[in-house]
C-alpha cells in the first residue's frame, strides 16, 4: 500500500472556519475519491493533543494500491481540475500545507 498525506499546518481563519470544513468536507475529499487510482481518502481533523504536538489543522490521507496509482492520480485531468477548489480553500487558512508519502508493507 501506498498513502500519501496533506497536512495543513496552522488554522482557518477567524470567521471562516465552517466554510473551510465545509469545502474540504463536501467538494475536495470527495472529488479526490473519484480520482484515478485512488482507493480511500480521509479527511482527519483533531480533537485532543497531547505532548505539544505541531499545529494541524487537517490532515488528509490518500490510500493507493501502489505507487504508480499514486503518480497517475497526481498526473490526472480531475486533480487539475480540482486545484482552483483547493487554493480556494488554502486562501481562507492561515498556515501552509505540505505533503508526504508513505510506504506500507502488509504484515
Amino acid at each position: 500500500m501506498y498513502v500519501r498525506s496533506a497536512y495543513w499546518l496552522g488554522a482557518p481563519r477567524p470567521g471562516v472556519e465552517q466554510k473551510f470544513r465545509d469545502l474540504i468536507e463536501r467538494e475536495v475529499l470527495p472529488a479526490m475519491r473519484a480520482m484515478p487510482g485512488v482507493s480511500a481518502v480521509h479527511g482527519l481533523w483533531p480533537v485532543k493533543l497531547e505532548d505539544n504536538p505541531p499545529p494541524i489543522a487537517l490532515q488528509v490521507v490518500v490510500h493507493y494500491a501502489s505507487m504508480a496509482d499514486a503518480q497517475r492520480m497526481l498526473a490526472c485531468d480531475e486533480r487539475k481540475a480540482l486545484r482552483p477548489r483547493v487554493l480556494e480553500a488554502a486562501a481562507m487558512f492561515d498556515g501552509t500545507m505540505s505533503h508526504i508519502e508513505f510506504e506500507s508493507n502488509p504484515s
